[in-house]
């Protein structure tokens, strides 16, 4: 049998040639004619949407990058240690979504591989913070899989947010401890659910501490967009240090 396939300007056509034998002798063919030209039109649409959406991902992940170099530059200017705070702070976040879309420029799904953004977020946290004196080590572990776009891109700000709160809270000044302040970022999937638990070996919560009226903007955003925009829970629990266990749904709180 022998296959191919005939291009002419905007046509394709696939040909088919089966031999009819006798014996040992060709005696005819079947020729089989199929018109792909719809078929090639739409991979060719396939390839170029793909490629824009490539395109488009690591535009807004240069663009966030740029917003994150221009905070940093004005907090470094800014006298008020508040406002400093804040801006970096706003740094920070800017660049836990550009590592979402960097990984989505890699790949025009809308798939997202979560637990390759885990550790880039891990180390982001990690040199930003501690001391020689007192260094801070995030530990990372467990898998979630693949998780959609638009449910990797609040759950790597919920889970920045979350190292971040527990290396700025867990281990004060003048703490004594020996060796590094710990951080365990875990992974899992339970079910239908992602599932991901932030715990330290620091100081653990403040004394009548409550979801309801958190203290900080961090948990803030973090009560929001859990329960809020990705249909999930949250809870934090004094555990020999803090421990936030997330759980959310893969399909998001709209799949049925």
């Amino acid at each position: 049998p022998v296959m191919l396939e005939l291009q002419r300007g905007e046509s394709s056509v696939v040909v088919h040639a089966l031999p009819l034998l006798a014996a040992t002798d060709v005696v005819g063919a079947i020729v089989l004619m199929r018109d792909v030209t719809d078929l090639r039109h739409r991979d060719r649409m396939l390839v170029t949407k793909d490629a824009t959406i490539r395109e488009i991902h690591h535009r807004v992940k240069n663009n966030l990058q740029t917003i994150a170099a221009l905070l940093r530059l004005q907090a470094r200017r800014l006298q008020s240690d508040e406002a400093r705070a804040a801006l970096e702070e706003s740094e920070r976040r800017i660049r836990a979504i550009a590592v979402v879309h960097e990984t989505l420029s890699r790949d025009a799904s809308d798939v997202v591989p979560f637990d390759e953004i885990v550790r880039p977020l891990a180390r982001l946290v990690e040199e930003a913070s501690g001391g020689p004196d007192f260094p801070i080590r995030i530990e990372v572990e467990g898998q979630v899989g693949d998780l959609p776009g638009d449910l990797a891109t609040p759950l790597a700000v919920v889970l920045n947010e979350l190292v971040q709160n527990a290396v700025d809270h867990a281990f004060p000044p003048g703490r004594s401890a020996a060796g590094a302040g710990r951080v365990r970022v875990t992974l899992a999937r339970d079910g239908d659910d992602a599932v991901v638990v932030v715990a330290d070996d620091g100081v653990g919560l403040p004394p009548g501490f409550t979801l309801d009226a958190p203290a900080g903007l961090g948990l803030s955003i973090v009560h929001t967009l859990v329960t809020t925009e990705m249909g999930g829970s949250l809870e934090l629990v004094d555990d020999r240090g803090a421990r936030a266990v997330v759980r959310v749904p893969v399909g998001g709180p709209d799949d049925d």
